[in-house]
């Protein structure tokens, strides 16, 4: 059964949580805000499906046929409004967009009420607005990967979109392949504290003297190239913070000290990847691509034979090149190596905010 003894051997997935038949398994949030599972002996019956359902443990003993190399391509969506509100360049809603259209469900992250975020699936378009764009903390996403196999136990098609992790956990749920079941992975170099999160939005309220409404993680509103972190309050107020005078960007980009533990030893780096496509950003400075307009462009990996037929299907709805493999290492370190160890005393950090303002 699962037993955390070291929390870097945790990527908080929550797939031990959906998959025990006992209802056994719950999750406890530490100091740090991060959430790991807790067993209760007295209900657990020892079927070991929760450390069959790990990705940490059984990452390694996975069948993957995905390519050793991708396809790789610089592309963006036709439609510039969709794009600016993208974090890259659109390719995550053109894709969701064909599922919505073959009537199938989409699966990814959501805010929550309170700007926590969970993952969330439906087949209602109206709902690709709120999937749409990164959010920089945690998802807790208890409960999804049971909803997935319920929809695909009953032929429906879905695409679920999430983090490395959380796609190579869905896989181990599962424990087989579905044909009716498309997987987008994000490049990812970390996952931040919803409890930091948590006290920099309250930070801001004091400061603003206003409850937050909205939270654009990643605005392009000076362009691609110099982004903000968007956030509006209910007095109309509106705050743009940028790496250089905003805190949690600075902790989160600079001084990775509010990262899951497992971040800085993640086993999902590398290739093959195990999503079927995997997408980011297309950074590589002075790019001569002719995509680049600095209101973003996506990188996409076709990993496998499934997601290149699904790629097909989109092409005429995209504008897009291909790319050299090297070009996406370079500009995309995350995908070969782990996040770096925190610069400052990460456990001061997380006192400090539990009593003052954030940072």
């Amino acid at each position: 059964m699962i037993n955390i003894t070291n929390k870097q051997d945790c990527c908080g997935c929550n797939a031990c949580g959906d998959i025990c038949p006992r209802e056994a398994i719950s999750f406890k949030v530490d100091k740090e805000g991060f959430w790991y599972p807790k067993v209760n002996l007295e209900k657990c019956i020892n079927c070991n499906l929760c450390d069959k359902s790990c990705p940490i443990i059984q990452v390694e003993k996975l069948k993957n046929k995905n390519f050793d190399k991708p396809l790789c391509y610089a592309a963006i969506h036709k439609n510039l409004e969709i794009r600016f509100d993208s974090t890259s360049g659109g390719l995550f809603s053109i894709l969701a967009d064909k599922m919505y259209s073959d009537n199938g469900y989409v699966g990814g992250a959501i805010y929550n009420n309170n700007f926590s975020v969970s993952h969330f699936i439906s087949n209602e378009k109206k709902d690709l607005i709120a999937l749409r764009s990164s959010k920089y903390l945690q998802s807790d996403a208890s409960g999804f990967y049971t909803n997935v196999l319920e929809l695909l136990k009953k032929g429906e098609k879905v695409l679920a979109c999430g983090l490395p992790c959380q796609i190579v956990g869905l896989q181990t749920f599962l424990g087989k392949e579905y044909d009716n079941l498309i997987t987008i992975d994000l490049i990812c170099r970390y996952i931040n504290s919803p409890l930091a999160y948590r006290k920099y939005l309250d930070s801001l309220e004091r400061q603003f003297d206003s409850k937050v409404t909205y939270i654009k993680a990643k605005n392009k509103e000076l362009g691609w190239r110099q982004l903000t972190h968007k956030v509006v309050f209910s007095n109309d107020q509106t705050y743009y913070g940028t790496i250089r005078t905003d805190k949690f960007m600075k902790a989160s980009m600079m001084l990775n000290c509010i990262s899951r533990p497992a971040c800085y030893a993640c086993k999902f780096k590398g290739f093959p990847r195990y999503a079927d496509i995997s997408l980011g950003d297309y950074w590589i400075d002075q790019s001569k691509s002719s995509l680049d307009d600095d209101t973003g462009t996506s990188v996409v990996l076709i990993n496998s034979t499934k997601g290149n037929e699904y790629f097909q299907t989109i092409i005429k709805k995209i504008k897009f090149e291909p790319v050299s493999f090297e070009s996406v290492l370079a500009g995309n370190p995350a995908l070969t190596h782990p996040l770096p160890l925190s610069s400052v005393n990460r456990d001061l950090f997380f006192e400090r905010i539990q009593q003052e303002d954030f940072g």
